[in-house]
């Protein structure tokens, strides 16, 4: 694959993981959208991948850009932002997204996708999910943890164009040594995941807690299995393919295998007092519950409670 042209829009601890490993074969070819002493960073060090799973690398863009203005026409276009950013982020890559561009999301949540297929009709829009361990360190690089970092690849939507340019990509990643499965029912892979996210990360941010403290407080665990099952519930309403028995069986895993220590993105961005990504998760469960008509009283609970402890900071900040 050739004089591909690729940008890498949210070049945080996803989209530097996904940047550094494209650019152990591509990186000639890469553009970085980043600003500010993060962009002088980028354009002056490169970006270095420090992996336990994939070994060191750093690699050196093509370009470094703070605006879509500055980019060519791309081929392929990664959006690895948090789901408050990706309407800024839009805006922000617009004019290097053509009609031939192929557009994929690997952020958390199961509205990415067409929230973006609504910003860039004309564009090829495909889905993904990454599982990893994956954080965004001081000094700008990616440090992945851990013996595993997979991602699924695939389209929503099912005509020609949309299942050939996510085989394409796929077969990218492949090429550059990335573990990349490629699905024909991401929305179902999307989903699976998104039910445990409903669960796990919101109960650990509700209570600053990890996984030994939810398996030790009874009221916690049950809420926890309340909410994934809720949000199953509304998967299943929505026609989502669902495997039989998937909340029990993500419930069950984190309360029987999981370490004690395990803890989650949302948790860690309300103990930090960021800006954190609620609304993709009980959000969108409570939108599609009453789209639905179904009653989801423990997400709408916690969306409550923790909807003010992120205004609360988030208030004091301003």
């Amino acid at each position: 694959m050739k004089n591909l042209k690729i940008t890498v829009a949210g070049v945080g601890a996803i989209g530097g993981l996904l940047a550094a490993m494209l650019g152990r074969k591509y990186e000639e070819s890469i553009t970085l959208v980043a600003r500010g002493d993060h962009g002088k960073a980028l354009r002056e060090k490169g970006l270095t991948l420090k992996s336990d799973f994939y070994g060191d690398s750093t690699m050196k863009p093509a370009a470094v850009a703070e605006r879509g203005e500055d980019i060519p026409v791309q081929d392929l276009v990664l959006i690895c932002c948090k789901n408050y950013s990706l309407d800024q982020l839009c805006e922000q890559i617009r004019p290097c997204i053509g009609a031939e561009t192929i557009v994929m999301p690997v952020m958390n949540g199961v509205e990415p996708g067409d929230r973006i297929r609504e910003k860039f009709p004309e564009a090829v829009c495909i889905d993904s999910l990454i599982y990893t361990i994956t954080a965004k360190d001081s000094d700008h690089s990616a440090r992945q943890s851990g013996a595993y970092t997979h991602m699924f690849i695939g389209s929503k939507l099912r005509d020609e164009r949309h299942v050939e340019a996510s085989k394409k990509v796929y077969e990218l990643f492949k090429e550059v040594g990335f573990d990349a499965r490629y699905t024909d029912d991401i929305m179902s892979e999307i989903w699976q995941k998104f039910i445990l996210n409903c669960g796990f990360n919101v109960i650990t941010a509700r209570y600053l807690t990890n996984t030994g403290g939810v398996r030790g407080n009874e009221e916690w665990t049950k809420d926890f299995h309340k909410l994934m099952h809720e949000a199953e519930a509304v998967g299943l309403r929505e026609g989502v393919n669902i495997p039989e028995g998937t909340a029990e069986k993500k419930f069950r895993y984190c309360m029987d295998n999981q370490s004690d220590d395990a803890t989650s993105s949302l948790k860690r961005d309300v103990e930090a007092k960021r800006q954190a990504e609620l609304d993709a998760f009980l959000g969108a469960v409570i939108r599609k519950a009453g789209k639905y008509g179904i009653d989801v009283p423990c997400s709408r609970r916690y969306y409550k409670e923790l909807s003010e402890m992120i205004d609360s900071y988030m208030t004091q900040e301003r």
